[in-house]
């Protein structure tokens, strides 16, 4: 009897291995599967040896053509490379779904929620009354351009009084601006330099990042994992900086319904709970509290990463890179000149700067698989088919250094993006925000923050790598986003004429 059952589990093995070893028919190519692992192993191998994970789906793409199909545990993930093949994904339908998934559930109690990890008609309904309101509290107002003119002063002034003390540490030197450009909209107020809490807060962003990838990382892909090996596998630090995360956002939600106007709200949490208490009787609704917090955990994560990362990184190339610095302070100083700061009504006058902060966008690749889509159904593509609920990653990285439509896309070149006349010319090939209904929800207001901090800070400020410290590298840490490794630089205050720095002085005065 004994030998009866080992016989059938060991055959019922055998066809389990055999059955997890099959790839769907007409799958994208790619390397084998073994059973449990998939690909995985391989993979690992790749990512090993590059150190990064876009390289890795590189080098995989170089051998098996722009779209290559793997199984990394339990997860179905194709990857879409070349310029052409992304746009025409992007702009399907059938490739607008999210992942499901353990770690793209973990972060919302179990669930589905906020507007980052969900699709269909509750995605579409958060995603618009996130937007109407956005906009109802400051994007497109004038109101959001006082916001941001009064942080970039407020940074100006954090980054003099950092540079008084010795060589400033910059890759989380714009945490605070950047999120205060959005929390404003968000909850109605701002932070100081100096608060400690949202501090912490902001470090646990930037952990939550180099934890984990676009993927979910190892608990994603073998989510039995986090039972065997909680914390090789990241799951007790996952779980760890979603706690603090969820308790932060819970004490800003409390504070707004103790202190709730039912006549006028005054942000978008406010709008949201008024929302809910009218909404508290129906069964199939986005406006509950939990989803309130998850809303907040996206917005708060997404809308305070890649800028801050975004300037951090450029800061670091102009570093490396000083005769841009000069360039850009020329140009700034002949149309703005040295009396006054610099404002969005210049962006047309500066097409230097223009090009530049373009070209860092295409070239300084700092989310090259962006946010992980899904096959909302089977789908053909280019004579493969895709099964539903595929993963499928877009490598932006390849579609930012196409050669059908960059020349050169290595090398530093923001003339590129400069025509005859020397005027800005946008290039339509660039999609630093993706495309498509899922196209970044943030872009105008991303936009606005990184051109108005980084003329602020390069108006006003020169610049050296610190000679206490190790020179930096490009080369940041993988994760979700490729984030930028701590340097320093000494920041030196540039004269303005006639001694009038009144422009810059604290914004509360």
């Amino acid at each position: 009897m004994l030998f009866l059952i080992i016989s059938l589990l060991s055959i019922f093995v055998c066809l389990y291995c055999i059955y997890d070893c099959i790839k769907p028919k007409d799958y994208p190519p790619g390397p084998a599967w073994v059973p449990l692992f998939g690909c995985l192993l391989k993979f690992g191998r790749l990512r090993s040896k590059h150190g990064y994970i876009y390289l890795a789906l590189q080098e995989l793409a170089q051998t098996y053509g722009p779209i290559v199909g793997l199984k990394l545990g339990n997860q179905k993930v194709v990857m879409i490379s070349t310029y052409d093949l992304v746009k025409k994904t992007l702009l399907q339908d059938e490739f607008n779904s999210r992942p499901d998934g353990f770690f793209f559930r973990v972060r919302a109690f179990g669930k589905r929620k906020g507007v980052l990890f969900i699709e269909g008609p509750m995605w579409s309904q958060c995603r618009r009354f996130t937007m109407r309101h956005l906009r109802t509290f400051g994007i497109g107002q004038s109101i959001l351009t006082e916001q941001l003119t009064m942080e970039a002063r407020n940074l100006v002034e954090h980054l003099q009084q950092m540079s008084e003390r010795g060589a400033v540490m910059m890759h989380t030197a714009f945490d605070v601006a950047v999120i205060n450009s959005l929390w404003f909209m968000i909850a109605g107020h701002r932070f100081e330099y100096g608060d400690q809490t949202v501090q912490k807060a902001l470090q646990l962003v930037h952990d939550a990042f180099k934890l984990t990838d676009a993927l979910g990382g190892m608990i994603s892909q073998i989510p039995f994992l986090r039972f065997v090996i909680p914390e090789l596998s990241g799951y007790n630090e996952l779980m760890r900086i979603l706690e603090s995360l969820w308790g932060f956002l819970h004490e800003e939600i409390r504070i707004h319904e103790r202190e709730l106007s039912y006549d006028q709200p005054r942000d978008l949490i406010d709008a949201f709970l008024l929302e809910m208490y009218k909404n508290n009787e129906k069964e199939d609704t986005i406006f509950d509290r939990e989803n309130l917090l998850i809303l907040c955990l996206d917005l708060f994560l997404a809308g305070s990463k890649t800028t801050t990362d975004t300037l951090a990184t450029t800061f670091l190339f102009l570093s490396l890179n000083p005769e841009w610095l000069k360039i850009l302070q020329a140009e700034l100083d002949s149309v703005v000149g040295r009396s006054r700061a610099p404002t969005e009504n210049d962006l047309p006058s500066l097409p230097i700067t223009e090009a530049f902060l373009a070209e860092v966008q295409r070239y300084l690749i700092l989310a090259p698989l962006g946010v992980p889509h899904s096959a909302a159904k089977d789908v053909s593509l280019n004579g493969y088919r895709i099964p539903k609920d595929t993963i499928v990653l877009f490598n932006y990285h390849s579609a930012h250094n196409d050669e059908a439509y960059w020349d050169q896309p290595d090398k530093f070149r923001p003339q590129r993006f400069l025509d005859e006349q020397g005027q800005f010319c946008r290039s339509n090939y660039s999609i630093p925000f993706g495309l498509g209904k899922r196209r970044c929800l943030g872009e105008q207001l991303a936009r606005s923050s990184l051109f108005l901090y980084f003329t602020y800070v390069v108006h006003y400020f020169d610049m050296e790598l610190s000679a206490e410290h190790e020179r930096p590298s490009l080369n940041g840490y993988d994760g979700f986003t490729l984030s930028p490794k701590p340097y320093y630089l000494r920041l030196a205050r540039r004269r303005p004429e006639r001694g009038d720095d009144r422009h810059v002085t604290r914004a509360s005065t």
